[in-house]
C-alpha cells in the first residue's frame, strides 16, 4: 500500500502519513465485545496485530488481545469477523494477509487456558473460518503464521517446540526444525530469499535460501532426482578481518555460506558416483565436483584440524541436499605451504591470522574468483543429466567494471597455468633425482666404473642449476613461490591487476621459459646419454620426463 502510511494500534487504529506529526483515528473501539461478559479492565484492551493486504488498497486486519478480529475493505468500514467458538480468554497473536488473494488471512490465536493450536483461514473476508492445524503438535499452542510471497500456498508457522511449514496453504503441517534448538519461535519474517525466526530465549535465526521450499513438488517422490534452480548468488570475498580462531566450544553467530547454495533431491541412494559440473556462458568448465573424496589432503598439519571446512564432496544422502560452490575456479598447482610460514621446503603460505572455524579453506591460495554472469549447472548420476542456470552478480558494495574483472581474471589463469608448468617440471624433476639416486647407491655398491659415477653426478647437477649459484632443482620450487605471492595479490582485490604486477607477472613468466627449456634440453640429451652409459653397465634406465607440460606464452 502507501509507503508513506503507518499504522498503530491501542484501542483503535490510528494513521499518520506525515512521519507521524498528525494521527487520524480510522476505525472505532475495536476492542468493545457487544456483550459484557470479558472479565479483564477496560484499560488491559488492547489492538495486538495489524495486517495490510499488499494486494489492495484499504484492506486491513486487526486483532486485539481479548479476542477479536475485524477487517476493513476500503479503510474506513470495519467488519467484525471474530471466528465462533473461540475459548475463553483468548488473544489474536497474528494476523496474516494473504500476498496472492485479496480476502484470504490467516491467524493464529492463543488461548492461556488452552494449550492446543489454534490457526485458522478464510478465504472470503471472515464470514467463514477453517481450522488448520493438522500436523501441529496438539499440546503446544501456535503463535504465528506467515505466508511466502513467491509461492502460492506455501505458509510458515512458530508454536511453542519449533519452526514448521505447510506446502498446501495449511491444510497439512510438517515440522521445519533442522538444526534449530527446541524453543518457543515467537515471530517469523520472510526477507528475501530467507526464514528469519525470533525465539523465546534461543536467539535469532536464519534459514538461508528457502527457494528450494518454492520449487519442489509438493510429492518429490515421484522424481528419481530433482536439481532445483539455486537463487541468484552475490559475488562477495570472504570476510579476512579475523584473529585467530576462537576455541570450538565458545559460542558464537555463523554468517551464511560464501558461495552459490546448490540444491538437489535424491529419491534413493545412486549406485554410483554423483557428479556437479558447473559451465561458463560459452559451456567451457569451470569447476568439477564428486561424491568420491579426493584421495589427497592438502590441509597443513601445523594447525587445528577444526579449523577448516569440511572436503568439498557432494553427499548421496536420500532427500534434499545442499551443496555450496564457493564461486572458484579450481586452485592453482602450489607446492608445500604452511600457515605460520616456518621454512618448509619449496613454499610457504602465512594464513595464521585469517581463519573462521570450520569455514576456512582447506586449499590456499584459493582459485580465481569467477565473474559476475551467467554460468549453468549440470548434476550428473545413474546415466541421466539434471540442468539448471545460475546467475552471479556483483557485490553492491564494489564499484569496478566487468572488463577490469575480466583482465584480472585473465591474469590469474595465466599465473595458474604458469605454476601448473612449475608444479608438474618439478615433480618431473624429483622423480629424476630420486631415480639418480637410486643408481647412485648402486652403483657405489657394486664398484661401476668411474665415467658412470661421474656422469650420474653431472646428470644430478645439471637437474639442480638454479642458474644463480644454488641448487634447488632448477629453482623451480622458489619459482612457484613466487608465482603464488604473485597471484595472491593479483587476487587480493576487485579490480584488473596493477601495471608492476603485470610486469612481475611477466618477468617470472620469462624465467619459467627459460628453465622448461634448460630441463627440456636436459631430457632431450643429458638423460639419454646417461642412460647409455647405464645401459653399457647393465643397470636400469633413468625415467625421461614427459614433454606434455606446456610452456608458457609469455607476454602481456
Amino acid at each position: 500500500q502507501d509507503p508513506r502510511m503507518l499504522y498503530a494500534g491501542a484501542q483503535f487504529v490510528i494513521r499518520t502519513t506525515d512521519g507521524g506529526h498528525s494521527w487520524q483515528e480510522i476505525s472505532p473501539d475495536l476492542t468493545q465485545k457487544p456483550e459484557k461478559t470479558e472479565k479483564s479492565p477496560e484499560r488491559d484492551r488492547v489492538i495486538s496485530t495489524i495486517a495490510a493486504s499488499s494486494l489492495k488498497a484499504g484492506e486491513l486486519w486487526v486483532g486485539t488481545n481479548n479476542g477479536l478480529i475485524h477487517v476493513t475493505k476500503d479503510g474506513q468500514n470495519w467488519q467484525n469477523v471474530t471466528p465462533a467458538g473461540l475459548p475463553e480468554r483468548s488473544s489474536i497473536s497474528t494476523v496474516e494477509a494473504s500476498p496472492h488473494d485479496p480476502g484470504t488471512a490467516y491467524s493464529v490465536i492463543t488461548a492461556y487456558q488452552n494449550s492446543t493450536p489454534l490457526v485458522y483461514r478464510t478465504r472470503d473476508y471472515g464470514q467463514s473460518w477453517q481450522s488448520i492445524v493438522a500436523g501441529l503438535p496438539d499440546s503446544f499452542m501456535a503463535r504465528v503464521v506467515r505466508a511466502d510471497p513467491i509461492r502460492k500456498g506455501l505458509l510458515f508457522a512458530g508454536t511453542e517446540t519449533g519452526a514448521f511449514v505447510s506446502f498446501d496453504d495449511g491444510d497439512h503441517w510438517q515440522s521445519l526444525q533442522l538444526n534449530l534448538p527446541t524453543s518457543s519461535v515467537r515471530d517469523l519474517a520472510i526477507h528475501g530469499d530467507d526464514l528469519v525466526a525470533a525465539t523465546f530465549g534461543r536467539s535469532l535465526w536464519i534459514l538461508d535460501d528457502i527457494t528450494p521450499l518454492r520449487q519442489i513438488d509438493a510429492n518429490p517422490a515421484n522424481s528419481e532426482a530433482q536439481l532445483l534452480r539455486p537463487q541468484k548468488t552475490i559475488r562477495t570475498r570472504w570476510d579476512m578481518n579475523q584473529d585467530t580462531p576462537l576455541p570450538p566450544e565458545t559460542p558464537a553467530g555463523k554468517n551464511p555460506p560464501d558461495g552459490a547454495m546448490v540444491n538437489y533431491y535424491l529419491k534413493s541412494a545412486p549406485a554410483g558416483d554423483i557428479k556437479l559440473s558447473i559451465y561458463d556462458s560459452q559451456n567451457n568448465l569451470v569447476r568439477e565436483y564428486s561424491s568420491i573424496a579426493s584421495a589427497t589432503d592438502n590441509t597443513p598439519a601445523n594447525v587445528p584440524s577444526y579449523w577448516f571446512a569440511p572436503p568439498a564432496v557432494l553427499s548421496k544422502t536420500l532427500g534434499l541436499n545442499r551443496f555450496v560452490w564457493d564461486l572458484r575456479y579450481p586452485p592453482p598447482k602450489t607446492l608445500r605451504y604452511s600457515y605460520y610460514g616456518n621454512h618448509l621446503d619449496y613454499i610457504e603460505y602465512t594464513l595464521a591470522d585469517h581463519a573462521v572455524p570450520g569455514e576456512t579453506p582447506r586449499e590456499q591460495p584459493q582459485g580465481p574468483l569467477v565473474v559476475p554472469g551467467e554460468y549453468s549447472l549440470v548434476l550428473s548420476l545413474a546415466g541421466q543429466t539434471y540442468k539448471q542456470p545460475l546467475t552471479v552478480t556483483l557485490d553492491p558494495r564494489v564499484q569496478v567494471s566487468q572488463d577490469a574483472l575480466a583482465q584480472q581474471l585473465n591474469a590469474e589463469k595465466n599465473i595458474t597455468a604458469m605454476m601448473a608448468a612449475s608444479y608438474g617440471s618439478f615433480e618431473q624433476v624429483v622423480a629424476l633425482r630420486a631415480a639418480i639416486a637410486a643408481q647412485q647407491k648402486a652403483t657405489a655398491s657394486n664398484g661401476a666404473a668411474k665415467e658412470l659415477v661421474d656422469a650420474l653426478k653431472g646428470l644430478d647437477d645439471a637437474a639442480t642449476n638454479a642458474g644463480d649459484g644454488s641448487r634447488t632443482d632448477l629453482g623451480l620450487g622458489s619459482l612457484n613461490r613466487e608465482l603464488a605471492r604473485l597471484f595472491a595479490m593479483v587476487s587480493s582485490g576487485d579490480d584488473r591487476p596493477a601495471d608492476p604486477l603485470e610486469a612481475g607477472v611477466d618477468q617470472s613468466c620469462q624465467q619459467l621459459a627459460k628453465k622448461m627449456a634448460q630441463w627440456r634440453e636436459i631430457n632431450a640429451k643429458s638423460v639419454p646419454s646417461v642412460n647409455t652409459l647405464v645401459q653399457k653397465y647393465g643397470a636400469g634406465a633413468l625415467p625421461v620426463a614427459s614433454s606434455s607440460i606446456a610452456a608458457p606464452q609469455c607476454g602481456r
